[in-house]
């Protein structure tokens, strides 16, 4: 039997829609985790440099070890609007935009899931999304990228429900989106895919047409994507990342480690059932999509957010036609409901309108002050003199963004792109206490100061390095300064 079509106002999919994006946008709100990060403050230097000079760097401006290299912000736009944030409401003006982010993710996957699923079966999807997202949630460009990258798998699953290629206006989706994060690509191989299912799955006689329509979209969007500051080389950006050696340091770029109850085992052993316990068909192509998805995962656990987000997406379909009792048709879209019965369900959207309105005016209105964190040593950057900040720093590589939203030149930071295999090889090796690597670090760039955490393996040698003595220690930074400062600063 098939599902009935949904004739009156949905009143069961509106406040699930409206409930799933509060919570996204109160967790991110009020436990303001997300700026436990260091790396936000070099993306919102980098947005204050944009503005004040109208004009993307292609050099850099922050370092001292790479000042005048080229580089090229590629995530400019998403650095711009975090900037613009940052300065219209400060850190709470930050917080704001990343839970409006988590809205428009969670409000876009919960709309697509109600087609296919009951809302006690979305609920559950969006349990694992969070689930498979919470390590991501950092108030960094890949979070706006987030909704991008749903918004435009929904859209090109809608295309091929219509057995149609999809408009060429949702290429200005993927013109913004490339110049806001590298994982653009992932739309541009998304794109590729569903076009290929198209063909594959066309009657003969219409394949003329599929090739012209799906190819005349593919054009628009590879232009689109080329039209960044980078060009063919904002492109190609993501692949150069992907294969630069130094990756190996960098713990979010690191293989997906299994041996414990971590958050990707338990989604891979529980999919797995729901999967098995019912038959399931996926396409070929879904399935080939999500398994690329989860190679590069386990290869690098930073694709874990894409790979959840892909997941819930394109296995709605298939688990809710599994588990619907035969079930062949999805429940009507419920925004044109919503529309069309806006004064039936006034009150909900009313009453939902007002929880973000006192939830957004508390943000703003609540005294906040960003806390100390692994990587973000607030308290000990305030004891750091003026005359010692003008001195050159060894720091720790994810205390850099911190060191340059304070206008302080830091040794390295989280562009350990432009930074490069070797000087970056060379950086960890003297970071891991390596004595001999330090101490020609130190007489190339004749360091002033050094701020490391408590457990970083340098810290013990420096205690005992002649010439270096402890200058501030707390449970998140130690500082050790030349007992003789220098008196011409090395920048």
């Amino acid at each position: 039997m098939e599902r009935p079509r949904v004739t009156g106002p949905d009143l069961s999919g509106t406040s699930f829609v409206l409930a799933a994006s509060f919570a996204a946008f109160a967790i991110v709100v009020v436990l303001s985790s997300a700026l436990a990060d260091g790396d936000t403050g070099w993306h919102i230097a980098t947005g204050a440099w944009i503005v004040a000079h109208d004009a993307v760097p292609q050099v850099d401006p922050f370092s001292f070890t790479a000042r005048g290299q080229p580089w090229v912000a590629h995530e400019w736009l998403s650095e711009v609007t975090m900037y613009a944030a940052w300065r219209w409401g400060g850190w709470n003006g930050l917080i704001l935009l990343f839970g409006a982010a988590a809205v428009a993710l969670y409000a876009i996957i919960a709309l697509h899931l109600l087609r296919w699923q009951r809302p006690g079966g979305a609920a559950l999807m969006l349990i694992y999304l969070s689930l498979g997202l919470a390590q991501s949630v950092l108030a960094r460009p890949h979070l706006l990228a987030l909704p991008m990258l749903a918004g435009w798998l929904v859209a090109l699953l809608r295309a091929r429900d219509r057995e149609r290629a999809p408009p060429l206006a949702l290429a200005l989706l993927m013109l913004v989106w490339a110049n806001a994060h590298g994982s653009f690509v992932f739309g541009l191989a998304l794109a590729g895919a569903f076009g290929f299912e198209a063909l594959v799955t066309a009657p003969a006689a219409s394949r003329m047409k599929v090739i012209r329509d799906w190819g005349l979209f593919g054009a628009a969007c590879l232009v689109a994507a080329l039209l960044t500051p980078g060009g063919v080389g904002g492109l190609l950006y993501p692949f150069y990342v992907n294969d630069l050696n130094l990756l190996a340091y960098i713990a979010e770029w690191q293989p997906a480690r299994f041996g414990g109850a971590s958050a990707l085992e338990v989604l891979l052993l529980s999919g797995l059932f729901f999967l098995f316990f019912r038959p399931t068909r996926i396409p070929v192509t879904r399935l080939l999509i999500l398994l690329v998805a989860l190679h590069l995962t386990l290869d690098h656990i930073r694709n874990q957010m894409v790979l959840v987000t892909l997941a819930v997406i394109l296995l709605a379909e298939p688990l809710g036609r599994a588990w619907a009792d035969g079930a062949e048709r999805p429940r009507p879209a419920i925004l044109p409901q919503v529309w069309g019965a806006r004064r039936e369900l006034a009150p909900i959207l009313v009453v939902g309108l007002l929880l973000f309105a006192g939830t957004a005016a508390w943000r703003m209105i609540a005294p906040f002050d960003r806390k100390d964190s692994y990587g973000v040593p607030i308290t000990a950057l305030r004891h750091i003199p003026a005359e010692l900040r003008q001195q050159p720093v060894f720091n720790e590589y994810s205390f850099g963004g911190l060191l340059v939203f304070d206008g302080m030149a830091p040794f390295i930071d989280g562009r350990s792109d432009m930074y490069g295999d070797d000087f970056t090889a060379r950086y960890f090796k003297a970071s891991t206490g390596d004595i001999r690597s330090w101490r020609e670090a130190d007489s190339r760039w004749k360091f002033g100061w050094t701020i490391l955490p408590p457990d970083n393996a340098l810290v013990a040698v420096l205690d005992k390095e002649p010439g270096w003595r402890r200058f501030y220690a707390d449970k998140w930074a130690v500082i050790h300064v030349r007992d003789r400062p220098l008196t011409t600063p090395r920048r």
